[in-house]
């Protein structure tokens, strides 16, 4: 439960953590001072002293009490300022290690599965490490030193106190042992209706537009009703524990008390120690108690953690760092060389032994059917995955010995699904050359025919574009993206079906803003509208990972091969 992995996530806060157990081990300090004083009045009155003699240790108690308002009410403070640290530093790492791991860690899990683990599996920490760990060592302590003055006052009794005491913690193992596969099962079904609800929400419109609304809701239910009953297995489970605890304490403290009066009837002990041992036993148990009462607020902890250390230990699919390639030419070419890639080990080959060249300057579109693999190709010019066999190269340089970071700075890309993020139109501007000065920032707007529309926009170039840039028509969002390229002013290029979305009305200004982009740079076309490429330099047709056939428009047709009747097609159809 103290796991090096688990505390390790605390990173560095060993400090606040200490903090809080020397405060609770105040607040127990004052329970045991309190039942010290307790006991003594109360023998005193046995034994017939004054009330003058009592007024000095019932002012203790009254202090005491005072004292240990003030150590809780600090507790509490430095518990919640320690459990907002330790979250900010585990999300700092967490989304660290996304960055690294990429598109090719995302794309392999469910969008709501990360949120899941990123949002509700950090929370879950907070219990773990404001309560649960510091509630260990200040039970183990606390409980250590009671039994010593148990002890102390008389062996027989303190030995009782100290096996029932013992006892107590072997419960959150048992529990957990026990929960096990009940809290993993919990985990597996919250993170998948978390998902299903994320997938709900963002494809609202569709549900609505297929009539889909009712099933969908149905789905969700029956998946809500399954989690509703893991949810009680678990709770059930860990009231019944509990409960058990609850005896065994209530026990122990009953079975030392019994033992003390038997000892009391001996002649053993005086009744000053029996009423200290009827006080102290009490204590003796209650941080042991907290102790398990806190295991039941920290368990999910146990569970969610899995999720992020299995975060923090996946290994990105392209290595990270390494020094920056200084040699590289002013003028950049890409060169595919035998390049074979698998999406899984046992899946089929996206790319079979690939090769083609863009020179510099130069614009080559690839085409193809649907999974033909031209999508891998920019995947893997972007390094979001690394190359099973032959190599690719941008400058006569292997790829692989370009830090990924340096080679990303030398491409820019416009794709389809133009992806702008909930902000301004400068700061989604800036994304790519944040170090940009007004004026170059609205000369790419100028050159991507962008800026007329944006000075129309409420706020201007401030004006919030909403989630997906949703507040912006299709045609807005694919300048604003044009801009965002034109402005990082990268050697190299990649058009990923560009323009297969815009409508007529932006088509001109579109095209005319691509040319201003495509010029004097190294582009890499990406097309299923075959009308759309017909003046690149050289179009490479693809088949099942292969270039099956290269040369221009006129000279593709003439051969009468695939692209032809791709052109056939697409004209057939329109």
């Amino acid at each position: 439960m103290l796991t090096r992995r688990l505390l390790g996530l605390s990173g560095g806060l060993r400090l606040h953590l200490v903090l809080l157990v020397l405060l609770g081990l105040g607040v127990t300090a004052t329970y045991v001072g309190q039942g010290l004083l307790i006991a003594r009045v109360i023998a005193g009155v046995f034994t017939g002293d004054v009330l003058a003699a009592m007024f000095v240790p019932l002012l203790g108690v009254v202090g005491l009490q005072a004292v240990r308002v003030v150590l809780l009410w600090l507790r509490e403070e430095r518990a919640m300022i320690t459990a907002g640290l330790v979250k900010e530093r585990v999300r700092t790492r967490l989304y660290g290690r996304l960055l690294e791991l990429g598109p090719g860690y995302v794309i392999r899990e469910r969008t709501g599965t990360v949120t899941s683990t990123f949002v509700d599996g950090v929370e879950a920490l907070e219990k773990y490490f404001a309560v649960f760990v510091p509630q260990v060592f200040m039970s183990i302590i606390g409980a250590a030193v009671i039994a010593l003055i148990i002890v102390i006052l008389d062996p027989v009794v303190g030995a009782i106190v100290i096996v029932c005491a013992a006892l107590v913690p072997l419960a959150p193992r048992l529990s957990r042992r026990l929960m096990g596969g009940t809290s993993k099962e919990w985990w597996r079904l919250y993170r998948e209706i978390y998902a299903e609800n994320l997938d709900a929400v963002q494809g609202m419109g569709t549900l609505k537009a297929f009539g889909a609304t009712e099933q969908r809701a149905a789905d969700l239910h029956a998946q809500a009703e399954a989690f509703s009953k893991a949810s009680i297995r678990l709770t059930l489970v860990s009231v019944m524990f509990l409960g058990i605890v609850g005896v065994a304490e209530s026990a122990g403290t009953a079975l030392s008390v019994g033992v003390g009066a038997l000892r009391l009837a001996d002649g053993a002990l005086l009744v000053g120690g029996l009423l200290t041992i009827l006080l102290l036993a009490r204590e003796a148990f209650r941080p042991l108690h907290d102790l398990q009462a806190a295991f039941h607020q920290a368990y999910a902890a146990f569970t969610t953690s899995e999720g992020i250390l299995a975060v923090l230990d996946a290994e990105p699919e392209v290595p990270h760092g390494g020094a920056r390639i200084a040699q590289l030419p002013s003028e950049l070419d890409i060169r595919f060389i035998d390049v074979g890639f698998r999406y899984r080990e046992d899946g089929p080959q996206a790319l079979n032994g690939l090769s083609f060249h863009v020179a510099p300057q130069e614009t080559v579109a690839l085409v193809g059917r649907s999974g033909a693999g031209k999508t891998t190709v920019v995947s893997l010019l972007l390094r979001f995955f690394q190359t099973q066999e032959g190599r690719i190269e941008v400058g006569g340089t292997d790829v692989r010995q370009i830090p990924p970071e340096q080679l990303r700075s030398l491409i820019a890309v416009v794709a389809q699904d133009s992806y702008l993020f909930h902000g301004t139109v400068r700061r989604n501007l800036l994304l790519g050359r944040p170090e940009a000065s007004g004026a170059d920032l609205e000369a790419a707007a100028c050159a991507a025919e962008a800026h007329d529309f944006i000075s129309r926009l409420p706020q201007g170039y401030e004006t919030i574009v909403g989630e997906r840039g949703l507040k912006l028509s299709g045609g807005e969002r694919q300048r604003i993206t044009i801009a965002r390229a034109l402005l990082k002013d990268a050697p190299l290029l990649i058009l990923d079906e560009a323009t297969s979305s815009i409508d007529s009305a932006n088509e001109a200004a579109i095209l005319r803003a691509l040319e201003r982009l495509t010029a004097g740079r190294t582009t890499l076309v990406i097309a299923h509208r075959l009308s759309t490429v017909r003046h690149a330099d050289r179009i490479i047709v693809m088949e099942a990972g292969r270039a099956v056939e290269a040369g221009a428009h006129p000279e593709l047709l003439e051969r009468r091969g695939t692209y032809a009747r791709l052109v056939a097609a697409q004209e057939g159809a329109a």
